[in-house]
């Protein structure tokens, strides 16, 4: 039986980042398989994401030759710093030059947060407070209300690797407390391992938790038209 006999997904994420890559397949839906194309990111900041962005369409045709029905853009900042609009812009290019759909992290973590009911948001990250600035102000352009933010002043896109789920589990409970009557919790970053800790971190904070690659995989199973309940996503995974 072929490989992805019900769905085909190409994911663009940083050479560095195994984690996001291995998490998408450690819950993977029978009969859905994954194709994986790299870029280099040189730093976590402005310059260093430009260099991430520039190589998003080699990428693509890269994924095209595998036949994959959706192309993910993975990599959160390399839209949101440029600001809103970057989204539509990089995955019309993307599809202009494949032919392929395609979808970026960064609007499937909005879309994901619209879908649990959030309109304000707690936001951990491995960023520093520059990059954070920026996801900040992305937000509150579309409409969210950002009432905490805590970055991990990572720039080493590697060092995220590096960091176990618990990690991820101690920053929500800290932004939970920082924020207690935020309406969800947001921890960006697609490296950063969440999927482990996830129901249990919602079952803690009695709030919905969101995150870089949850939120990728439910949006791309869901463009897609596959409608699986996974657990290990939380609430999000519950949601169609």
């Amino acid at each position: 039986m072929l490989l992805g006999w019900r769905a085909r997904i190409g994911q663009i994420r940083p050479a560095t980042a195994i984690e996001g890559a291995e998490e998408w397949r450690s819950v993977a839906p029978t009969g859905v398989a994954f194709a994986d194309a790299r870029t280099i990111v040189p730093r976590v900041d402005a310059e260093g994401l430009r260099v991430m962005m520039a190589q998003v369409l080699e990428a693509s045709r890269q994924l095209a030759t595998a036949k994959v029905d959706l192309i993910v853009q993975c990599g959160a900042p390399g839209t949101f710093i440029p600001g809103v609009g970057t989204d539509k812009k990089v995955t019309d290019e993307i599809t202009a030059e494949t032919g392929v759909p395609a979808i970026t992290m960064m609007q499937a973590t909005v879309d994901a947060l619209r879908a649990v009911g959030a309109t304000s948001v707690a936001v951990g990250s491995i960023y520093t407070d520059e990059v954070n600035e920026a996801l900040r102000v992305y937000l509150t352009a579309l409409g969210f209300e950002v009432a905490a933010v805590e970055g991990l002043q990572m720039t080493d896109p590697y060092e995220a690797s590096v960091h176990d789920a618990d990690s991820a589990y101690r920053l929500g409970r800290r932004l939970h407390k920082a924020a207690p009557d935020a309406d969800a919790l947001l921890i960006s970053c697609g490296t950063y391992r969440t999927f482990e800790v996830l129901p249990y971190l919602e079952m803690d904070t009695g709030r919905p938790v969101v995150t870089s690659n949850q939120a990728s995989l439910w949006a791309a199973l869901r463009h897609l038209g596959l409608r699986d309940e996974i657990p290990q996503l939380g609430r999000l995974g519950r949601t169609v």
